[in-house]
């Protein structure tokens, strides 16, 4: 048992003292807060076990007292007073405390004081039948300690007291547990105080006629103490009207089974009129009604003021056990002895999934006001509101409370008799744990007056029959007789979030608990659609329950609290997936637009607060024009835009970017006014930052409660919010470019310092002249990390202190420093404004139109940058920086980096490396790149950097593989150990470059690595795939050894013929001196002949010269045309006289089977079109090398001794050629030997013209690849026709004798072959096979 204090001093209790407020209000019913309890009351209840202690409480609403009892002390109170400090609370001593040890709740009923309203009688009776009565608790002359007493004879152990109600005025029923009720009265005939009580007992004559009926009333009869069966108890006790004879009423009694009905009166005895199946006769109604046996329970009864009985009524179907939903049953009779018949079951929309008590404080109660039609059915956690079902209206509304309140009690008491008019309003009063009084109450007139015209006696209660036949149960929020659609949903739904949004939400005080189910009927629909009407309401300024202020910014504040609540209500309950993301999105819009009213507001207070100028009336200015446009007019146009209009703060903006330039424009007509138009620029930019800003804070804010946040992937089919129009973008776009001409325009004449970097400053799209020119901008160095001996840029601002303006005066309306430094500081913003509408509008696209996308991108990108870097002149650099992090613009990052605090910048790529990963390198990568900061790109620090770097360059080297990544990729590889790619890289870099020395010097750079590689990997030369490496790179090096070759040997003809200066150490020289030492070049090693006969390939010629003797790298066709054409090669004495010298010579000498060895070596790099040209183009050479007709006529006779024909052939340059190449073992017979007939230029003319010449050396063609003009131009046709002289030259060869000789000449060289060590016949061939051409034997004879 816990402690109880038991005092039973009278001494009155200090109270505190609680505000009333109202904690509901819908259209037609209202929940208000009367009185909280007092502190004792509170102290006591927070003292007790409430799990094992029982508590009761009531009230009387007339005399304006309430009761808390427990099994031992009673507190009593004027909750009328209670909010004054003098209040006081009574403590009664219950009766048989020592049998409190039991624990049942006493029976309370608080006696209306006569017509002292100040007072209350208290009338307690314990649950063994001790009874207790104080006629007067406030101003009883012998304080609480004084009480009339009386014991009850209860005839059964065990029976308990359970339930008490007033009759009359001073006469009261006492039911137990077991089905005795007892008559208990207060006053006696006279009329003064007299505690008297008497059981009440059935008649045995009822059912006789009325006759006997009214001689019974008037005669006594015999009793029968109880009127319950065993095993059965009474659950509900009411009082009825009064009947004719005087001072009389009915007093109805529901057991579980049966429903009972008496007479009393305070002057005669009572009269037992009929007792009746209510359960079966229910039951049969249940069947009936639904088309199945249900389980019928009866809860509490009522009477209505025209003798309708109203009994609570429990259904539930076997299948459904532990659901019982309620329903109302009214039965009417048609005289006062007659037992009523049924006229109504109505169920409820009140489904309870928790089994429902039939005894004590939690059983259900129904309770009808002055005898309805107001009905209210109370449960611990929940009061039902509704109207008497014989109405023709149809209303019901549920109101709950939060877990840790519950009802305690309630004045079931009405006025008797009732009223002659019936009120328009019904209320009733109780009392629950944490709340203390609490009235509910209905406007039934409104209620009646909307009624539905719905016969009762048709309804018919809807079936939801489960799978297999069985019938299902009436759903929840189903009226019977009553069509539910999603309207009627939507309403309900509308009703629940009005509630909670003006009531539960904003007071954390409220009792009331606004909840809706996830399974409630529509919510997968309706919820949505009635959340944006409200949302839309508040917006608006429609709803009903928003108070209208003076304070128009608390006005605003109230609504944006309203509008957040409505989504903080729905996430509460867990309901977020019901609602849309489209509507989702709605309810944030809705609520971020009231944010901007909000902010503006406060913006135009502070405005008015200034009083400086005309540009503080921007705003009202502006909504004045806004609101004309609309037809609207108002002597307040401010107040009426926010009240009525805030929905349209977004097209306000759009208004004032269309109506800014107009506006300075007419400013600007004398020097005052451009210092107007200045400052209506900068208002302007409040204004858009105070909206936009404000707007994006709320949504940033409460993301995670809207859950409506857009992607990619989630962005299709998505509404445009208010803040992602194209004229928002082009609104700020606009307002960032002039507030940048602005603040240039200030500077120029006020500060310097910035007026320079401004001008100093090429921003990314300017059409300027000095970037048309080439002008540099402070962003244009290539700054390197690895270059510290550069200066830094003197016009980026390195530090945000220095570039702080000193204003003498702080106020932009007098101080043009002041406004320069406001209009600067209001950059930032409007960039970070811009750029979250640019991405917010991109995202929006991508799902609702995305051909769109690429062109806004585009523009995006475009213009981040330039607005980035306009901060960097403005001493704004980490503005700038912190938005490039923030938009990912790595590429501005990176100019940033160097353009703003070079000494720093290692230190800084680091910090951005460690952020943003490798997408920072590759873009640093770029930067480089660009710059052709080479060193700065190789100068890595660490091994993720390395890799990332490797990483770039192969990209880099796949896109492009004559790019300047194959020059220096290599270096990369060097550093980090990987041999073998920097050996590949090199060898392709030794033979794309241009410059001969710079080929051979990556070349031989190339062998160490791949030397190196072997070492490593422990591979041996004899590995094919090794030796194949090694044997290309020594052909790529020899390839190089004899361009160079070349050059020499030309160098020394033109000085031993002109008398040039002998340096060996020649260099490439572009200058007219070495284009005319080529053209002697070209002369000397070539024939008239040749130079008359075929023009075209002599110029071609001479520019391969002029190619070689400038150092440049020749193509293997190139370099085979410089070896085979010329027709007049001869020694140098210079070449011959010098060390080494012999090596020219001899090149050129055996340059033509130099040539086929070169293809032969560099025919796995080349086409095969291109090989088989350049071979018939080599041996077309050789043949045309010797005079055949000349042979032809010294051996054609039949007098040539042999000796004169071997003679005559090993002259030739024929055998020197075959003869050089049979030695040779790359050039294996007959892949590398081509007959005369073989060797013509016609099949090969095309791609000889138009492939490889014309482009190089035509007027129409391109610059060439080395990026040097050729020395004359030709012509396609000029070059087709030389190839067509060296065919005809060719035809003529053969016709004298060519083929008869070439094959002489190849036995022969085969026969001398023979006798020499190494003989290679068998790779080579027999002789008899090399003496054979086509299949003919060798006639030497033949013409």
């Amino acid at each position: 048992m816990a402690d109880e204090d038991d005092e039973t001093s009278g001494e009155p209790l200090d109270v505190s003292q609680d505000d009333q407020r109202t904690l509901m209000r819908g259209d037609k019913h209202a929940v208000f807060e009367v009185a909280g309890f007092p502190d004792a009351v509170r102290r006591h209840l927070g003292s007790i076990d409430l799990v094992s202690v029982p508590v009761t409480s009531g009230l009387n609403d007339d005399a304006k007292f309430a009761f808390v009892a427990t099994p031992t002390s009673c507190f009593v109170w004027s909750y009328a007073e209670s909010k004054s400090p003098n209040s006081s609370v009574y403590k009664l001593a219950m009766p048989d405390t020592d049998n409190a040890t039991i624990y049942k709740t006493p029976v309370v009923a608080l006696v209306p004081a006569g017509n002292l309203q100040s007072d209350v009688g208290v009338l307690a009776c314990s649950t063994t039948g001790q009874i207790r009565y104080w006629d007067r608790v406030v101003f009883g002359l012998g304080g609480t300690e004084r009480f009339h007493t009386k014991e009850l004879s209860l005839a059964h152990a065990g029976d308990e007291c359970c339930q008490i109600i007033e009759i009359y005025s001073g006469l009261y029923s006492v039911t137990t547990r077991k089905g005795y009720l007892f008559q208990v009265s207060l006053q006696n005939a006279q009329g003064t105080t007299e505690l008297d009580a008497r059981p009440l007992g059935k008649s045995a004559g009822v059912r006789a006629g009325v006759l006997s009926r009214v001689s019974s009333l008037l005669s006594g009869a015999a009793y029968t103490p109880t009127v319950v069966d065993a095993g059965d108890a009474i659950v509900g006790l009411a009082a009825g009207g009064r009947t004719e004879i005087r001072h009389s009423r009915e007093l109805f009694a529901l057991t579980r089974e049966r429903l009972l009905k008496w007479v009393v009166s305070r002057a005669h005895p009572e009269k037992f009129m009929y007792s009746m199946n209510i359960l079966q006769t229910l039951s049969n109604a249940a069947a009936q009604q639904i088309g199945m046996d249900v389980e019928v329970s009866v809860h509490d009864v009522a009477v209505t003021r025209n003798g309708d009985v109203c009994v609570l009524v429990g259904l539930q179907l076997p299948h459904r056990a532990g659901r019982t939903q309620l329903a109302v049953a009214v039965l009417r009779g048609f005289d006062i002895s007659t037992e009523p018949e049924m006229l109504v079951l109505w169920p409820l929309n009140f489904t309870s999934t928790e089994p429902l008590e039939q005894e004590g404080v939690g059983r259900p109660r129904l309770v009808l006001p002055d005898g309805g039609p107001g009905m209210y059915i109370v449960l611990p956690k929940t009061v039902i509101l509704s109207v008497v079902p014989t109405t023709d209206a149809r209303f019901e509304e549920t109101i709950s409370f939060r877990d840790d309140d519950f009802v305690l009690g309630l004045n079931a008491a009405s006025k008797f008799p009732y009223p002659l008019h019936q009120s328009s309003e019904s209320s009733l009063v109780f009392t629950c744990l944490h709340a203390g009084v609490l009235e509910v109450s209905m406007e039934v007139t409104q209620i009646l007056s909307a009624a539905i015209e719905t016969n009762a006696a048709d309804i018919d209660i809807d079936i939801d029959m489960d799978v297999g036949g069985a019938s299902g149960w009436p759903q929840s929020g189903t009226r019977v007789g009553k069509p539910t659609g999603v309207g009627s949903a939507e309403r309900a739904f509308q009703t629940q979030i009005e509630q909670a949004v003006f009531f539960g939400m904003s007071n954390s005080q409220n009792p009331l608990s606004f909840t809706i189910s996830s399974q409630a009927q529509g919510v997968d629909g309706a919820l949505q659609n009635a959340a944006l009407r409200v949302s839309q309401a508040i917006l608006d300024n429609t709803s009903h329950f928003i108070t209208d202020r003076l304070d128009l910014g608390a006005h605003l504040k109230e609504r944006l609290r309203r509008a957040h609540a409505i989504m903080q209500f729905i996430a509460d309950n867990k309901l977020t997936d019901k609602v849309s993301r489209n509507a989702r999105i709605q309810l944030c819009s809705n609520a971020e637009r009231l944010a901007a009213s909000v902010a503006v507001w406060e913006y135009q207070n502070e405005a008015w607060e200034k009083k400086e100028g005309a540009a503080s009336q921007l705003m009202t200015n502006l909504v004045s024009s806004f609101l004309e446009k609309m037809g609207l007019q108002s002597r307040d146009p401010l107040r009426l835009f926010f009240k009525q209009h805030a929905a349209s703060i977004g097209d306000l903006l759009v208004f004032m970017h269309r109506s800014l330039s107009t506006l300075r424009r007419a400013l600007e007509v004398s020097d005052s006014g451009i210092h107007d138009s200045q400052l209506v620029a900068y208002e302007a930019n409040r204004i858009i930052i105070s909206v936009l800003q404000s707007g994006f804070n709320y949504r940033f804010q409460n993301t995670q409660l809207y859950e409506a946040e857009c992607t990619q992937q989630t962005s299709e089919g998505l509404p445009e919010r208010w803040t992602e129009h194209l004229v928002i973008i082009d609104l700020l776009a606009e307002r960032l470019e002039s507030s940048y001409r602005l603040c240039r325009d200030i500077s120029g004449r006020h500060c310097v310092p910035i007026y320079e970097r401004i001008k100093a400053t090429t921003l990314p799209s300017d059409d300027s002249s000095s970037s048309q020119a080439g002008g540099l901008s402070i962003f244009d160095d290539a700054v390197s990390v690895s270059h510290p001996s550069q200066t830094s840029t003197g016009g980026a601002a390195t530090n945000d202190d220095e570039a702080r303006i000193q204003v003498e005066v702080d106020n932009p309306y007098v101080s043009s420093l002041a406004l320069l430094r406001e209009t600067i500081n209001q950059m930032g913003p409007l960039a970070n404004l811009c750029f979250r509408v640019f991405v917010d509008r991109i995202t929006y696209l991508e799902g609702s139109s995305p051909n769109d996308v690429q062109g806004l991108t585009r523009r995006y990108e475009s213009a981040r940058p330039r607005y980035l870097l306009c901060l960097v002149p403005l001493g704004r650099a980490a503005v700038a920086f912190r938005l490039a992090e923030e938009y990912r613009d790595l590429a501005t990052l990176v100019t940033l980096v160097f353009a703003t605090d070079k000494d720093h910048a290692a230190d800084h790529l680091r910090l951005y490396v460690s952020k943003f990963g490798k997408p920072f390198a590759d873009t640093l990568f770029e930067y480089y790149e660009r710059r052709q900061a080479w060193a700065s790109l190789l100068c890595t620090q660490d091994e993720a950097f390395d890799l990332w770097l490797k990483e770039h360059i192969d990209k880099r080297m796949g896109e492009a593989q004559h790019g300047p990544m194959a020059q220096i990729g290599w270096i990369h590889d060097v550093k980090l150990g990987d041999f073998s790619a920097a050996a590949a890289k090199l060898v392709r870099a030794g033979r794309e470059s241009s410059e001969v020395e710079q080929a051979r010097t990556m070349l031989s750079l190339s062998k160490l690595a791949f030397v190196q590689d072997e070492s490593q990997e422990g591979r041996s030369a004899q590995d094919e795939t090794v030796a194949e490496a090694h044997s290309r790179l020594e052909d790529a090096l020899e390839l190089c050894e004899v361009q160079e070759h070349v050059a020499q040997y030309f160098a020394a003809i033109v000085r031993e013929h002109s008398g040039l200066a002998t340096d060996h150490a020649w260099r490439r020289r572009d200058d007219i001196n070495d284009k005319k030492a080529a053209l002697d070049a070209a002369m000397l090693t070539t024939t008239p002949e040749l130079r008359h006969d075929m023009p075209a390939l002599y110029t071609i010629y001479s520019d391969f010269v002029r190619r070689a003797w400038n150092g440049r790298t020749l193509s293997v066709e190139d370099l085979l045309d410089v070896l085979t054409l010329p027709d007049n090669i001869t020694p140098t004495t210079e070449l011959s006289e010098n060390n080494g010298g012999h090596q020219y010579n001899g090149i050129m000498q055996g340059r033509r089977s130099l040539a086929v060895d070169i293809l032969s070596r560099a025919s796995f790099n080349l086409p095969e079109q291109c090989r088989e040209s350049a071979l018939r183009t080599i041996w077309r050479r050789v043949y045309l090398s010797d005079d055949w007709q000349g042979i032809h006529k010294k051996l054609k006779g039949g007098n040539v001794p042999d000796s004169v024909l071997r003679a005559e052939l090993l002259n030739t340059q024929l055998y020197r050629m075959l003869k050089a190449c049979w030695v040779s073992r790359e050039l294996a017979h007959p892949d590398w030997y081509l007959l005369p007939a073989d060797s013509f230029a016609g099949d090969d003319l095309d791609y000889l013209v138009s492939t490889r010449l014309a482009p190089q050396f035509t007027s129409r063609s391109s610059e060439p690849t080395d990026k040097q003009k050729p020395i004359t131009n030709t012509t396609a046709p000029a070059i087709r026709k030389d190839y067509n002289e060296e065919d005809s030259r060719l035809r003529t060869a053969i016709a004298s004798g060519l083929d008869s000789y070439y094959s002489e000449i190849l036995r022969i060289v085969v026969e001398d072959a023979r006798g020499q060590p190494g003989d290679e016949m068998e790779e080579k061939g027999d002789a008899s096979s090399a003496g054979t051409v086509a299949g003919e034997d060798v006639n030497m004879d033949s013409d």
